[in-house]
């Protein structure tokens, strides 16, 4: 029996030192499972492979990264930041550990924190083009838009297969009103991949901002053959079809918008300009006003009403309507111009002269601001004031001020 218990004894310490010298292999083991299942979407199943490879090895940072990682997949961001700081506390010379608690402190809108961990992650590694467009993104994210690109362009310049990088740097430059390069980003993106309906949406938006209506509309008739239930994609097909003349096109294209959006102020307001085009001033009024139900502070829909109530020979009621577009922007020069308008012809000229000084102070260029204000400097019997005027709109070139400074004005010449 003594024999025995010996014999016992001898095989489970064999046992143990045979589990402890193989033990690392089977935590790797798990790790190497844990692997394959995060890179095949099983983030709960990776995450039981990898906490088993850290019972097995409590000091191997990697495990930890690898299952923070998967925590972050899941959204569980408390379990996945204590991971990645485990995983620096082992090792604080890695990048990718900065990396990624950097990039998930980015995504929980703790820039401080993530600009920190991706500024050392770039200082541990300053090849590492994820981290230049992390730091890019937070860049962005704070309104930095042209240290965005800076950061863009060195992660394109080290990798330049992320095709994310350069959709991004696209938006920075939109943002820095460089549409040219915008779209010269979003043309690389959709000439190495399947593009979504979003790439081409958003180039032929960049390329009605620099007036390429026609590839504007191209773009987004594609955009709308791979997308039907965006709103935004009817409305800025819209924009494009109606630049170039092809307004029914565009109201039918506005309609297709508001159906999907009972609310959209700004498909309203563009089919009212649309039917404005048309000399349709009701159906026009109708649809600035409901812009507006929508938008009290949609001013572009307070100045087409405007000039729709002034076509329509409503004059009080566009006089009101440019008044509120004045409110809501003092720099606004058309609306001081077709107020004056509307003045001058209920015959308050006087009203009328204030508006034109303001726009000429904002424009003062205005040709046609100089002949009117002439008009009606002439009613009110300045005389000189408006032969002032009409010289100064013939020295602008503006034609109609001829005949009547050659007719009012030949003592003063």
């Amino acid at each position: 029996m003594k024999k025995f218990a010996i014999l016992l004894f001898v095989i489970l310490v064999a046992a143990g030192v045979t589990f402890v010298l193989i033990r690392p292999h089977l935590a790797i083991k798990q790790y190497n499972t844990g692997l394959s299942l995060t890179d095949s979407a099983q983030f709960e199943q990776a995450i039981d492979k990898f906490s088993k490879a850290i019972w097995l090895n409590k000091k191997n940072a990697n495990f930890y990264h690898a299952r923070g990682i998967a925590y972050a997949h899941l959204t569980k961001t408390e379990e996945a930041t204590a991971d990645f700081d485990k995983a620096i506390e082992l090792n604080p010379a890695v990048s990718d550990y900065f990396l990624n608690r950097g990039k998930l402190f980015r995504e929980t809108k703790a820039i401080d924190k993530a600009l920190q961990d991706i500024n050392t992650a770039i200082e541990l590694n300053d090849s590492s083009a994820a981290a230049y467009y992390q730091r890019g993104l937070i860049m962005a994210a704070q309104g930095k838009f042209d240290e965005a690109v800076a950061d863009y362009n060195k992660s394109i310049e080290l990798d330049g297969s992320n095709l994310e990088a350069f959709y991004s740097r696209g938006e920075s430059r939109a943002n820095l009103d460089d549409f040219m390069g915008a779209i010269s980003d979003y043309d690389k993106m959709i000439e190495n991949a399947e593009a979504p309906a979003l790439a081409f949406k958003q180039r032929g938006i960049f390329k009605l901002k620099i007036q390429d209506y026609e590839g504007a509309e191209g773009d987004l008739e594609q955009a709308l053959d791979l997308e039907k239930n965006d709103k935004e994609i009817f409305y800025q097909l819209g924009q494009a079809k109606y630049n170039l003349n092809k307004v029914d096109e565009s109201i039918s294209l506005y309609n297709q918008a508001i159906k999907l959006d009972q609310s959209y102020d700004l498909a309203y307001g563009a089919r009212g300009g649309a039917y404005l085009k048309k000399n349709s001033f009701k159906q026009a009024i109708n649809d600035f006003t409901k812009a507006i139900s929508y938008n009290a502070s949609y001013k572009r829909a307070y100045y087409g009403r405007g000039i729709a109530k002034a076509l329509a020979k409503d004059y009080k009621g566009s006089i009101d309507d440019f008044t509120k577009v004045i409110e809501l922007d003092k720099d606004f020069a058309q609306a001081y111009y077709n107020r004056a308008v509307s003045k001058a012809i209920l015959g308050n000229h006087q009203e009328a002269l204030s508006d034109y000084d303001v726009i000429l102070k904002i424009d003062p260029k205005n040709a046609e601001a100089y002949y009117n204000r002439g008009i009606s400097r002439m009613n009110t019997r300045d005389s000189e004031g408006a032969c002032n005027d009409f010289r100064r709109a013939v020295e602008l070139n503006y034609q109609p001020a001829e005949p009547m400074l050659k007719m009012y004005c030949r003592s003063q010449q």
